[in-house]
């Protein structure tokens, strides 16, 4: 769980690279669950995709509202909000992510939508 809250504490802190240096070269991200999401592979990949969520918004800010250690895996719930680029759009959702670790790295980050399909994911009920 320290891996994941300190690649947070980076990310939150506008140190992009310090963040990427808690995830694994090889680190599988899968957005399959979000309507335009994809899965990216490497450090390319999950910049790619964070680059192009980012960049869709004028403004954008996220709340971790819950953390949970699951052994190797951490399940983070978040709140994010945000104004769409040029659509000028306010949106608040909350999401869900679970990260493997494994030899001190984040080796897979997995997006729920939906916090509760996550939590299943996990093994766990709200």
């Amino acid at each position: 769980m320290e891996i994941v809250r300190r690649m947070y504490e980076a990310f939150h802190g506008g140190d992009a690279d310090g963040a990427l240096a808690y995830f694994d070269p090889e680190v599988v991200f899968d957005a399959t669950r979000r309507p335009d999401g994809g899965i990216g592979h490497g450090h390319h990949g999950l910049n790619t995709n964070i680059n192009r969520w980012l960049g869709a918004w004028d403004e954008w800010s996220e709340e971790i509202e819950e953390t949970r250690d699951l052994g190797s895996n951490v399940l983070v719930i978040s709140m994010q909000r945000g104004r769409g680029k040029g659509s000028g759009v306010e949106v608040e959702q909350r999401y869900a992510l679970i990260y493997e670790v494994r030899g001190g790295k984040i080796t897979r980050m997995t997006l729920y939508v939906d916090s509760a399909e996550a939590l299943e994911a996990a093994g766990l009920s709200e």
